[in-house]
């Protein structure tokens, strides 16, 4: 029997050309690599030097250079460094070990010559000389204790720093402590930081991931906050050699008045590359239902990818939509160069899904493939980033 046709409605958007994604995954310990062409996603490379638990991936397009966190808890932590190919394919250059649970990275510094790493269960933040990525070396860490637990005791008794944003200018560093209920923030001095005040966030709050958004004179930063379930903006000042944040918004991630299940953990935050939208992933929620990806009569319950429109004048946001992530546990998503594609990973259902997007609208529309990513049941993909930024 034919599958139906609302299956088929979700394949009608298909990119024009071939694209390259990278995603990794607990249960097989692999970086997949993935070829999108027309309505087919496939696999075309797996690797295994990314250690027991790879996760966070970051890209430096102009060297062809993948960088990939593995966090350790089977093992010893990594930092592993790849020369990415055309076709997908990687060639392992470095293995550094490094301070365990390391959640997330971005690059920073003169031409990319440094890599900012936060450290979630070990409450540091760190950085690396990946000037030569076949020689990674650590150059600088920081690590926090707390006097007293926060206000959710179980979550924050003590600093888990759960990422590192560069801020548009290039001369500070951000990371969002879910521990401390803080913005960790870092002076970029050449290719050197130095910590300086943080800012407050809201208790209880446990800022997870967070991105600036540049409008014209008004620069903004927003934050997804797991222990609460809420978004958080704030007007960003900067003066001379010091940068300053005042909160301008806090409301549940299904908008202002908004409620979610009970459970439910925000996951990943991503500006759009226009800047126009903010958009965020939430877990453990199961409040949508898609159609089955075996082409069959049933449906599947799926997590949503939550997207605002941002106010320029005024960084306010308003929810432009509650789309479906494609199954459950999105943990980590990211948006193609041009915004036209989301690829979501699912890391409860062993998927990786790419979305169509409308970049003038905000809004998440039908399909465009998906492909099977780890192996075992949960814990499959965490992370899936394009190879076109």
């Amino acid at each position: 029997m034919a599958p139906p046709m609302r299956f088929f409605s979700l394949l009608l958007a298909i990119p024009a050309s071939a694209d390259i994604l990278f995603a990794t995954s607990y249960n097989d310990h692999t970086v997949t690599s993935l070829r999108l062409e027309g309505s087919t996603l496939s696999v075309v490379g797996k690797n295994l030097d990314c250690g027991s638990e790879p996760t966070w991936l970051t890209l430096d397009k102009t060297k062809s250079r993948l960088y990939c966190l593995n966090e350790g808890w089977g093992g010893n932590a990594s930092l592993t460094s790849y020369q990415t190919r055309a076709d997908g394919k990687l060639t392992t250059l470095d293995i550094l070990p490094v301070l365990k649970s390391p959640v997330s990275s971005t690059l920073w510094g003169a031409n990319n010559e440094r890599l900012a790493v936060a450290h979630y269960d070990t409450s540091t933040f760190s950085s690396y000389d990946v000037s030569n990525a076949k020689d990674l070396r650590l150059t600088k860490s920081e690590t926090y204790t707390l006097a007293a637990p926060g206000p959710v005791p179980d979550r924050q008794e003590a600093p888990h720093l759960h990422d590192a944003i560069l801020d548009p200018t290039r001369k500070f560093l951000v990371s969002p402590d879910l521990g401390a209920d803080l913005l960790r923030l870092y002076r970029i001095t050449g290719n050197s930081w130095t910590a300086i005040t943080p800012a407050k966030a809201v208790p209880g709050s446990g800022p997870r991931h967070g991105g600036f958004a540049v409008h014209g004179p008004n620069t903004y930063f927003y934050t997804v906050n797991e222990l609460s379930n809420t978004i958080t903006g704030y007007k960003v000042t900067y003066s001379g050699s010091s940068i300053s944040f005042a909160q301008i918004l806090n409301f549940s991630t299904h908008g202002p008045g908004g409620s979610v299940p009970a459970g439910t953990s925000s996951a990943e935050l991503e500006i759009s590359p226009d800047q126009r939208f903010v958009l965020i992933s939430s877990r453990n929620e199961a409040s949508l239902t898609i159609p089955a990806f075996d082409g069959s009569a049933t449906t599947i319950p799926s997590d949503p990818i939550i997207s605002f429109a941002i106010n320029p004048a005024s960084g306010q946001l308003t929810l432009t939509q509650i789309a479906p992530a494609g199954g459950l546990n999105p943990r980590g998503f990211s948006l193609n160069k041009a915004g036209t594609l989301v690829a979501s990973a699912l890391q409860n259902d062993n998927r990786v899904v790419v979305y169509k997007r409308d970049v003038k609208t905000g809004k998440l529309g039908a399909v465009v493939a998906s492909a099977t990513v780890g192996e075992g049941a949960n814990n499959g993909p965490n992370y899936v980033l394009f190879n076109d930024c």
